[in-house]
């Protein structure tokens, strides 16, 4: 038992590795321009891994976006339960989408560029279940607050927009190199801008 769950924690260090030098590749290549032996030196890893491992250099895309979705929703999930009451939550979306983008850049930016590209088709199943399993979670947070009278009651269409809607096209905007700004002087004002879009007077602490 002891050596099987060494081999899986070595495997997976192995396709993180992979990965990061992916991720390092693209972000100074770009997709298109990067080979396998691209991948191979910067992650410091045998061509026969990567192919073992993800099958092609698109295989080695896909995977990398995949993780990076799974990450962000797991951090944002875990931020907005968190929080101790509805303003909290609203306020702890906004901030995790900023401080997230800030924090992992390279991978901010490859998220955006690949959203829509072939490459990551491979993995659609995979991305609607994991976005289906956390909108439920917050779904579900935001469901408290609104019962309680704190949140505004709206069509659930609406919460995503009115909450990390200009927010998000802030980081876009940062990300493509449209606005030169620094995001940590922005985040109160975004935070508050979406929690006043959906306070009804009557939240509590």
């Amino acid at each position: 038992m002891q050596i099987e769950a060494r081999r899986h924690v070595a495997t997976a260090a192995r396709k993180q590795a992979i990965l990061e030098g992916a991720l390092a590749c693209f972000a100074e290549l770009g997709v298109e321009a990067t080979t396998i032996d691209d991948i191979r030196r910067r992650a410091d890893a045998s061509v026969g891994s990567i192919y073992h491992h993800f099958g092609s250099k698109e295989g080695v895309a896909a995977a990398l976006y995949l993780e990076g979705i799974r990450d962000y929703q797991a951090g944002l999930a875990a931020a907005v339960e968190k929080a101790r009451n509805a303003r909290a939550a609203v306020r702890a979306i906004v901030l995790f989408h900023l401080d997230w983008a800030m924090q992992n850049t390279a991978l901010a930016r490859y998220l955006l560029e690949m959203r829509r590209a072939e490459t990551t088709k491979s993995v659609d199943e995979e991305i609607r279940d994991a976005n289906r399993d956390v909108f439920q979670r917050l779904a579900k947070r935001l469901e408290v607050f609104v019962a309680r009278g704190d949140i505004a009651d709206l069509p659930r269409e609406l919460y995503a927009p009115l909450i990390v809607g200009p927010t998000q096209e802030v980081v876009r905007a940062w990300l493509t190199g449209r606005i030169n700004v620094d995001l940590r002087k922005l985040r109160d004002s975004l935070a508050e801008a979406a929690w006043k879009s959906l306070q009804t007077g009557q939240q509590t602490t």
